[in-house]
């Protein structure tokens, strides 16, 4: 643990109440419509903005607040545990890479406009043959005299099609390898990029899409400089870890105590099933799983917060919060049987959500991978 102990202030507990009540007054009304159209409510971005939710981990200089990266798992949490697909939307995907490596007019274009809720991103990287191996991409941008043409296919990527622009990765000089790798702002209105939205099992809320680009963009669409692209995406990817396990978290929380609440009310045998020791044995056991979750978020948040290495503790926190959301909101549809599986209980959309977690952000398995490997070097030095 590092010396670290994992309470919240006070002003961070006020900040976890702040959360809450606007994902119960903002987000919750919401939840219905947008599951069932599959269409991203934009005002929510601009509600979440009001209250500098958008700004957290953004310098103030260009309009954020600063905060630390507890906080910004407290409002991911409190958010997703009230809907995971429209807490999605609130997370600015892609946009830690703008306040290290954006240009005056880039920040003023893009970061500035994220951070007030007037647009949305998205970060394409994944292609069909390269998800967790990056580098197998097919993707490339070409110098043209004008500036850059861009030819991509890109899957799965979160957001898109109700993005304004794209954070979109490819290479520009692929014999380099890893330091051919190059990333390119690219609005989504551009000429010559197509979205084609998908439909998925969980996450209805929150649109995804694939993405084909063969589009011209002009030279001061580069971010950051050619060639140093995986640099910039590893710069960022512990902390995406770690903020996909805090939304792992609420979505796991939102299915214990659901689970819990709706124990004590249903009776069988005359009684509520909670004091029924199978269904005692599940609670108790999802509670672990939960505050097991819960100790590897806000310990890796913390090691990143206080500067620390944190590689190895942000690996352990998506595979520890992304399975116990699975496990935990399996649980809670065994506890609510029948009830469970009709679409108007919310802990089917949980269910359905959770699914989603042990395979995006780098999948259970590579995570173990890099797990290993760290701990292996640690044990070495």
């Amino acid at each position: 643990m590092g010396g670290l102990v994992l309470f919240e202030t006070e002003e961070q507990r006020s900040f976890r109440d702040t959360c809450a009540r606007f994902a119960a007054r903002e987000i919750a009304p919401l939840v219905d419509e947008a599951e069932s159209t599959g269409v991203y409510p934009r005002i929510l971005r601009k509600k979440a903005a009001e209250i500098g939710l958008l700004g957290l981990g953004v310098p103030e200089v260009f309009g954020g607040t600063e905060s630390g990266l507890w906080e910004r798992c407290i409002m991911i949490e409190e958010c997703a545990k009230v809907c995971a697909g429209l807490c999605t939307g609130l997370l600015g995907l892609g946009q830690n890479l703008l306040p290290q490596l954006g240009t005056p007019a880039q920040i003023e274009r893009y970061l500035k406009p994220l951070v007030d809720g007037d647009k949305a991103s998205a970060f394409a990287m994944t292609e069909p043959n390269a998800g967790s191996d990056v580098l197998a991409m097919n993707g490339r941008a070409e110098r043209t005299s004008t500036g850059w043409r861009i030819r991509a296919n890109k899957l799965y990527i979160t957001g898109a099609p109700c993005s304004d622009f794209m954070i979109v990765v490819v290479y520009t000089d692929r014999d380099a390898r890893r330091n051919g790798v190059s990333i390119f702002l690219v609005d989504s209105d551009t000429p010559g990029v197509d979205i084609q939205k998908m439909d998925k099992l969980g996450h209805r809320s929150m649109e995804t899409g694939n993405v084909f680009l063969d589009c011209e963009v002009p030279s001061d669409a580069l971010l950051g400089e050619a060639g140093r692209g995986m640099d910039y995406v590893m710069s960022v990817l512990e902390e995406g870890r770690i903020t996909h396990a805090a939304r792992s978290l609420g979505v796991a929380r939102a299915g214990y105590e659901s689970a819990l609440s709706y124990s004590g009310m249903r009776e069988t045998f005359g009684v509520p099933i909670m004091q029924h020791q199978a269904i005692q044995m599940k609670l108790a056991q999802m509670l672990i799983e939960l505050r097991s979750a819960h100790l590897h978020v806000y310990n890796a948040a913390s090691r990143k917060d206080a500067e620390m290495p944190v590689l190895l503790d942000a690996s352990m926190a998506k595979v520890v919060a992304s399975e116990a959301a699975v496990s935990i909101t399996d649980q809670a549809m065994r506890i609510f049987a029948g009830v469970g599986y009709i679409n108007d209980a919310p802990v089917q959309r949980y269910f359905r959500d959770a699914r989603l977690y042990p395979i995006t952000e780098g999948t259970t398995e590579i995570q173990l991978r890099t797990i290993a490997r760290t701990a292996v070097l640690q044990q070495e030095n």
